[in-house]
């Protein structure tokens, strides 16, 4: 069993089925921030909601397919990630 982010699906030929029963649940990312927080920095809010929007099952999985299967560093696929859909400025 694998789940639909996994990043060796690709690497083993495996085809996702759809879970028409609505069995799992989804593992979509959902920012969670706490009111004084968003209030003391409220220029992440877009970010975040920016950030949500792109993090779809088959962009997560390639993500992890760089982590378990290229063997890079976590930070680095994430700032890799970031920067490249302009989340997250060079420096």
């Amino acid at each position: 069993m694998v789940f639909a982010t996994d990043g060796r699906i690709s690497a083993s030929n495996l085809i996702i089925l759809e879970d028409d029963q609505g069995f799992f649940p989804s593992y979509l990312l959902a920012p969670v921030v706490r009111q004084p927080t968003l209030e003391r920095y409220p220029a992440i809010k877009p970010i975040l909601e920016s950030l949500s929007a792109q993090l779809d099952n088959e962009t997560m999985a390639a993500l992890n397919a760089a982590v378990d299967l290229e063997g890079r560093k976590i930070d680095d696929v994430a700032r890799t990630f970031l920067r490249s859909r302009r989340l997250l400025e060079q420096r």
